[in-house]
């Protein structure tokens, strides 16, 4: 073997390229000829050098002993260049069929034994198969992907679901990590960042045509009912300022990320817990109004597929997005709600209450009540109640205990004493812990501009404990159901809850690295598509009865590898093997659940 300098000119262009081939000289009837093994792109080593690397691949390559030790540069070059160039020479064997494959017997050199580029598999297939099933090669083949642009897209979605991280990481996990490119038949090693970011945004601009597709797939695929529909909203952070961003703003955040700017996603899904639609609003939006462009779009984004809001469907939201416009709005189309009431009666139902679920954890009981054409359900839980009342003697004695700071302040000789200095201290202490600060009444006294006395009282003490009670009040206006019934409609709310948690903690779509108004809508798409894809593999496992989290399943799917097990015989060839190692009884059973082979890919030989 040797290395070649190669010369490009593009025609019209002055600018001169400069590129590598490993070459190799080969004996033909036809006399000796050279044979291009592998491109290598642009060496940055010195000419003289290049002898010394070609030689040392082709002993990596052959499985020859080492003559003499290379610099470490030209040895973690060689190791490189040998490890595409097993790649590329195993990528064109076929596989074979190991059931029906005869016996191959070789005498061969147990000491030559080694292993290497071990890459995860098992999460790969699982993922993959989501990927099929959901259809997306034909759908984003019909938007006007190419073939090599689809399998990108594959990585993208797949990488976010089994490996969450950048675009750059993503396209790192897949050359080092991840078996994905040999089952795609891609070579990832090739792939550039840019077009990873150009296909996040491609992928995002078409997200009305693919959201629609994916809903209707996943209703036949699945046979869902989409009677119960849910919606909720939750948000991101920024890890940068966001300068070039009209969306990323400051505002309320889930995470009590205040110094970040923010993005807000709006989630629907169906009572099955897959998503049929999603929204990027900026960080600072309103949570009502965001409800109405959701209602106004669902139906023209999914035509013509059938529509989401079809009649007598109940849409089911939280306290946040249930102001009575909103409501207004989902009875004009002609849809049912069931909501968490905004305003709770200050009153507690004394009496009458009936017991509609009891179990060793907690037991809900429940009053119903009528009012104006809705339904009314006063329900009380013992389990939240009793994480109520310790979240309120936690947040009582913090508030109470800065409070007593402050007051002991204003007797100590170099205390705090300037009346707007304590007022704007006390402004903060009420901002920390705004859901009991109202329920007290404190005074503070002053004399000349200087503070002399704090004090502090709760006037309504029933009050205080009424909000931590454990109850709360939802309202309907599906008057044909059964208390019992009602109750669990809202309890279906919990699943945008498990998703959130799911896109937040598992599928990385917190925080956010890009700058970009359309880099930020494309990370959270993205993350909205791999969510598709854990939506049907967790129903399908469920339903042969395995329930475990993701984040677990990942974790025992990514001990399934395909490595590369080569070896000498005893004619001094070098043999290579790459296969996919047996599978543990548990990946058996998660691919049993599923349909998948125990082994997703066949081995391949190959004698150098």
């Amino acid at each position: 073997m040797f290395i070649r300098a190669v010369r490009k000119q593009n025609r019209g262009s002055t600018q001169v390229y400069h590129y590598h081939q490993l070459i190799e000289a080969v004996r033909t009837p036809k006399g000796p000829r050279q044979r291009i093994l592998l491109n290598l792109g642009t060496l940055e080593v010195p000419q003289e050098e290049w002898k010394n690397l070609a030689n040392r691949i082709e002993e990596l390559y052959l499985g020859r002993p080492q003559l003499l030790p290379p610099p470490p540069h030209l040895e973690q070059l060689a190791q490189h260049y040998a490890r595409l160039l097993r790649q590329q020479q195993l990528a064109g064997v076929e596989a074979e069929a190991e059931e029906a494959a005869p016996p191959q017997w070789e005498t061969v050199d147990l000491g030559s034994v080694t292993t290497g580029e071990c890459r995860t598999l098992g999460g790969e297939a699982v993922a993959l198969m989501a990927f099929e099933q959901l259809g997306f090669p034909a759908m984003l083949a019909d938007l006007g992907l190419s073939p090599a642009q689809v399998r990108q897209a594959a990585l993208l979605i797949i990488g976010r679901l089994l490996h969450p991280a950048s675009e750059r990481e993503t396209a790192r996990w897949a050359q080092e990590t991840s078996a994905l490119g040999e089952m795609l038949d891609a070579r990832f090693h090739l792939l550039s960042n840019n077009a990873l970011y150009r296909l996040s945004d491609r992928l995002a601009a078409h997200r009305q045509e693919i959201e629609a597709r994916l809903a209707q797939t996943a209703r036949e695929r699945f046979s869902l009912g989409e009677k119960i529909i849910l919606y909720d909203l939750t948000n991101t952070y920024l890890t940068g300022a966001a300068r070039h961003s009209d969306l990323a703003r400051r505002g309320h955040s889930k995470e009590k990320r205040t110094d970040c700017p923010l993005l807000t996603l709006a989630l629907v899904l169906d009572e099955d817990g897959f998503p049929k639609a999603s929204r990027v609003f900026a960080g600072n939006v309103g949570e009502p109004g965001t409800l109405k462009e959701m209602l106004t779009a669902l139906n023209r984004d999914r035509a013509p597929a059938a529509p989401l809001l079809a009649a007598a469907a109940t849409v089911v939201l939280d306290a946040g997005v249930a102001t009575a416009e909103n409501l207004a709005l989902i009875r004009e189309a002609g849809c049912h709600y069931v909501t968490v009431a905004r305003r709770r009666p200050e009153e507690t139902p004394p009496e009458g209450l009936t017991v509609i679920k009891e179990t060793p954890d907690a037991t809900i009981r429940v009053k119903r009540l009528e009012e104006a054409g809705e339904v009314v359900l006063y329900c009380h839980s013992t389990g939240r109640a009793k994480k109520e009342a310790a979240m309120r003697t936690r947040l009582t004695g913090r508030f109470e205990e800065g409070l007593t700071r402050l007051a002991a302040s204003l007797a100590k000789p170099r205390g705090l004493k300037s009346y707007p200095k304590v007022m704007e201290r006390l402004g903060r202490l009420k901002e920390k812990y705004p859901r009991v600060a109202r329920f007290y009444d404190i005074e503070l006294q002053q004399q000349a501009g200087v503070a002399t006395a704090l004090t502090w009282t709760i006037p309504a003490p029933a009050r205080l404990e009424a909000r931590f009670s454990g109850s709360y009040y939802l309202r309907a206006d599906r008057r044909d159901l059964n208390d019992a019934e009602l109750w669990s409609l809202y309890i279906m709310l919990t699943q945008v809850e498990d998703a959130f948690r799911s896109l937040k903690s598992e599928l990385g779509l917190r925080p956010v690295y890009h700058r970009l108004d359309r880099r930020l809508e494309g990370h959270l798409f993205i993350t909205v598509l791999a969510y598709h894809l854990l939506a049907a593999i967790q129903r399908q496992l469920k339903a042969k009865g395995i329930s475990h989290r993701w984040q677990t399943l990942r974790r025992r799917l990514a001990t399934h590898l395909r490595v590369t097990v080569s070896l000498t015989n005893a004619q001094g060839e070098r043999i290579y093997l790459r296969q996919t190692t047996d599978p543990e009884p548990w990946h058996r059973e998660v691919y049993r659940a599923l349909g998948l082979p125990a082994k997703p890919l066949r081995t391949k030989r190959l004698k150098a």
